[in-house]
């Protein structure tokens, strides 16, 4: 027979339950409706994705638990509708300063102003985290052309500090995108 990964191979035959179990998985193919050795491999596969958790890839300490500043921050707007912020305040001011400079670099942002205008409140797109752990930022994507299409190079980026301390009162969740709450003409 030949082995394919002959380390997780030797981990596998040295366990005291292999025989066991490799004995009970032999029995329940041989009972199994359909002989296909390869879909019932498959179906194997499937059953042990679903009932075990991947392990990280990498060892790099903290990164591979997934407690880094990075990953915090990410799963700060996991989750269904958590990407799409609402803000006000100091944030709006800071956002329309960078509105200003999208404008000077030939973009038209009249569509977007007026949106927010008629709004009072804008609207941007966690993008992910930027800068490093010990200066980290948070990016947006200010969709300046309409929610519904990617604005990869329009990012606001704010300090966390600033988002976490400073101004956690001018930022929360909109509570659906800008297009299905109809604030996109």
């Amino acid at each position: 027979m030949k082995v394919r990964n002959p380390i997780i191979n030797d981990h596998l035959i040295s366990s005291d339950s292999f025989e066991a179990m490799m004995a009970a998985m032999v029995e329940i193919y041989n009972t199994c409706p359909d002989a296909s050795r390869i879909r019932f491999i498959q179906s194997i596969e499937d059953q042990f994705k679903a009932n075990s958790q991947a392990r990280a890839r990498s060892s790099s300490g903290s990164a591979a638990k997934g407690s880094g500043w990075r990953d915090l921050q990410k799963a700060e707007f996991g989750g269904r509708g958590a990407k799409w912020i609402k803000i006000t305040g100091t944030l709006l001011d800071l956002l329309n300063m960078q509105l200003n400079m999208f404008e000077a670099d030939g973009d038209d942002v009249e569509d977007y102003r007026s949106w927010i205008n008629k709004a009072g409140f804008a609207w941007v797109r966690y993008s992910g985290p930027r800068g490093t752990e010990a200066e980290p930022q948070l990016a947006f994507e200010v969709r300046i052309g309409g929610s519904k299409i990617d604005h990869p190079k329009h990012l606001f980026k704010v300090p966390a500090n600033v988002w976490n301390d400073d101004h956690a009162d001018d930022h929360s969740l909109l509570g659906g995108t800008p297009f299905s709450m109809k604030l996109e003409d």
